[in-house]
């Protein structure tokens, strides 16, 4: 079962990071009857002169979460889960405080709790399946141990 683990932690990762970028595209804001992703959202907010470069990096996360889950099915699971826990934790803190903000259902404007609810679950799916692969992945020692 111990070296379960380590396939187990990156199948929890790789899962979670699917659900955070599956999250991104889901509401995340709400202007009467019209609902947006995260990607539109942004757009608006750039077009107001409140964001920069974090569209850039925002949308940089899609083909970073493709390359860390290939990463972790070539085996190299420490490297994919030490970028794994970083992205999700970014992700994780952006989709948290979209959750805790949401504020009044019944007001014309605000954020939608679809998206950002299910980034945070992906999220938290992310970081445990990093550390469940950080600590019980041990570095190879030069008997030929894993």
């Amino acid at each position: 079962m111990r070296k379960r683990l380590p396939w187990i932690g990156a199948g929890l990762g790789a899962v979670g990071l699917v659900a955070v970028i599956i999250g991104t595209f889901l509401p995340w804001s709400r202007s009467g009857l019209t609902y947006r992703n995260s990607y539109a959202s942004l757009g608006v907010l750039r077009e107001l002169g409140f964001v920069g470069s974090l569209v850039t990096v925002w949308v940089a996360m899609i083909p970073l979460a493709a390359v860390t889950i290939a990463i972790y099915a070539l085996g190299l699971r420490r490297s994919a889960a030490g970028v794994a826990a970083v992205m999700s934790i970014i992700m994780g803190t952006i989709s948290g405080v979209a959750v805790v903000e949401r504020g009044d259902e019944g007001s014309l404007i605000g954020i939608a709790s679809t998206g950002p609810t299910t980034a945070l679950a992906g999220a938290a799916l992310g970081v445990l399946g990093a550390a469940v692969v950080l600590v019980t992945q041990r570095k190879r020692s030069s008997g030929g141990e894993a």
